[in-house]
């Protein structure tokens, strides 16, 4: 199939061939033909299975690396198509910062999103921060802040279709309020803490500072 590739092009591979291609990076030391022809029969076509949700492709019997790779061409096609959307942003006030966030891609997982931005709020990154105890959060993203030469933040915990609670979590408050009291040690900015999910949106800026 490598010699294939070399001298035909990928153009020439059926899809369940693609798909050996790309789960080969997974199971490097097995046949992944069956496996690939299992997946199509499943979801009904090679586009199906490249669209697929993590917990469906585990469902359908992947194993946590096949599940990683096989979710980054769906990854690589959105940035092709959208190739300079940091370097289009500034967010002027938070209802840009909301809008942006509904051009990104969905997350299965809920997670905080911190961005960093510059003296005039362009966005320099916007990374999801992993999730763990809220002084830790907090330290990475402030480390990450100083990497970066970064000015000021602005952090969104996008909840998916859940909405919100009320005033945020104890976690959520927790987390504001370290990054709000640490960040202003080190001369940064945090513009706000957002939650987001279930189409409606909360801000914890009144109770972070407070």
């Amino acid at each position: 199939m490598r010699r294939r590739i070399r001298t035909a092009g990928a153009h020439s591979l059926a899809d369940y061939e693609l798909l050996e291609v790309l789960l080969f990076a997974a199971v490097p030391r097995r046949d992944t033909k069956p496996q690939a022809k299992a997946l199509l029969a499943s979801f009904g076509s090679l586009e199906a299975v490249l669209d697929a949700t993590p917990a469906a492709l585990r469902a359908a019997g992947l194993g946590p690396r096949g599940v990683a790779v096989l979710g980054c061409p769906a990854r690589v096609a959105w940035r092709l198509a959208h190739p300079d959307l940091r370097a289009q942003v500034m967010f002027t006030d938070m209802t840009a910062v909301l809008d942006y966030c509904d051009r990104l891609p969905v997350h299965e997982t809920d997670g905080w999103r911190v961005f960093y931005l510059d003296s005039v709020r362009h966005v320099l990154a916007d990374e999801v921060t992993a999730t763990g105890q809220p002084a830790d959060m907090c330290r990475a993203v402030l480390a990450r802040a100083l990497e970066l030469h970064a000015v000021s933040l602005v952090a969104v915990r996008d909840m998916g279709r859940q909405a919100p609670p009320e005033g945020g979590s104890p976690a959520d408050l927790r987390f504001g309020r370290m990054l709000h009291t640490h960040a202003r040690l080190l001369g940064l900015t945090l513009h706000d803490c957002v939650l987001r999910g279930g189409g409606t949106s909360t801000s914890l800026r009144a109770m972070i500072v407070a």
